[in-house]
C-alpha cells in the first residue's frame, strides 16, 4: 500500500479570504508544506501581508484583492495565478461574511451581501478553476461552509442558510469532478475565533450589557467540550484532505 504524502512542493494552491482567520492560517500551514500559494482578499493590504508571511517561510506567493462576488474578478486572480506559476492544484474558496444577527435587522441589502459571497462567491471560485483542473485530471477543491449549515438557529439566519447552500453544491460539484480525479470536500467549523466571530462577540457583548470575555466564556460552556475550535485544528485536516499517494 503507498503511502500518502503531505510534501506538497510543486503544488499551487489559490485561497480566497486569506487575509486572516482561517484563510491565512491554511496559506501558511500550505507553505510550510512546500505549496506555492496565491493569496487573494477583499482587503489586499492583509492578502500582502500574508502572501509576505508565506515567502518568509520559503514558499512562492501571489496576493490580489479579489472580491469574491465579482465572478470577474475571481477568473481574473485563478488566471494570474496559472499564468504565473504555470499550474493550479488545490483551490480554497474561503472567502465569507456573517450578517446581523437578529431577524428583523435583516434588510434585503444583507440577504445579497451574504448570499453574493457566501454561496455565488464558492461558485465563482471553484468555476475559475475547474476547467483548468478538468484538463489536468486533477486537483483538490475545499470549502468553508460551517456547523450553522446543519443546525437550525434563531441567530444570523442568512449566514445558515447560505452554509446550507454551500453544503449541497459542494455534494454536487463533488460528483461532477470525480471522473475527472478532481475531488471536492466541505467542512464544517464549530465556534472558530477568527476576526469575524471576535467582532460578532464584540458587537453582541455590547448589546447584551456584558463584557467580550464574559460573552466568550458563556459560548465555550455551552459546547460539549467547552473550548473554542483552534485554527491549527482546520488547517491540519485541510492539509490532510489535500494530499495524493506518491508516483
Amino acid at each position: 500500500m503507498s503511502q500518502l504524502s503531505l510534501d506538497f512542493t510543486g503544488k499551487v494552491a489559490l485561497i480566497t479570504g486569506g487575509g486572516s482567520g482561517i484563510g491565512r492560517g491554511f496559506a501558511l500551514q500550505l507553505a510550510r508544506c512546500g505549496a506555492t500559494v496565491a493569496v487573494t482578499d477583499l482587503d489586499g493590504a492583509a492578502a500582502e501581508a500574508v502572501a509576505g508571511e508565506v515567502e518568509a517561510l520559503g514558499a512562492r506567493s501571489l496576493s490580489a484583492a479579489v472580491d469574491v462576488a465579482d465572478a470577474a474578478a475571481v477568473q481574473a486572480a485563478a488566471d494570474r495565478t496559472i499564468e504565473r506559476f504555470g499550474q493550479l492544484d488545490f483551490v480554497f474558496a474561503n472567502a465569507g461574511v456573517l450578517g446581523p444577527a437578529e431577524y428583523l435587522d435583516i434588510t434585503p441589502a444583507d440577504w445579497d451581501l451574504v448570499l453574493d459571497v457566501n454561496i455565488k462567491g464558492v461558485v465563482h471560485t471553484c468555476r475559475a478553476a475547474v476547467p483548468h483542473l478538468i484538463e489536468r485530471q486533477q486537483g483538490r477543491i475545499l470549502i468553508t461552509a460551517s456547523y450553522n449549515g446543519v443546525r437550525a438557529g434563531a441567530h444570523v439566519i442568512p449566514y445558515r442558510v447560505s452554509k446550507a447552500a454551500v453544503l449541497m453544491y459542494t455534494r454536487c460539484l463533488a460528483l461532477v469532478l470525480a471522473p475527472h480525479n478532481v475531488t471536492v470536500n466541505a467542512i464544517c467549523p464549530g465556534v472558530t475565533l477568527t476576526p469575524m466571530q471576535l467582532a460578532y462577540a464584540e458587537k453582541t457583548a455590547e448589546e447584551r450589557g456584558i463584557t467580550t470575555e464574559e460573552y466568550l466564556a458563556d459560548r465555550a460552556a455551552k459546547i460539549p467540550m467547552q473550548h473554542f475550535t483552534g485554527i491549527e485544528d482546520l488547517t491540519d485536516w485541510r492539509s490532510f484532505s489535500c494530499r495524493t499517494a506518491p508516483g
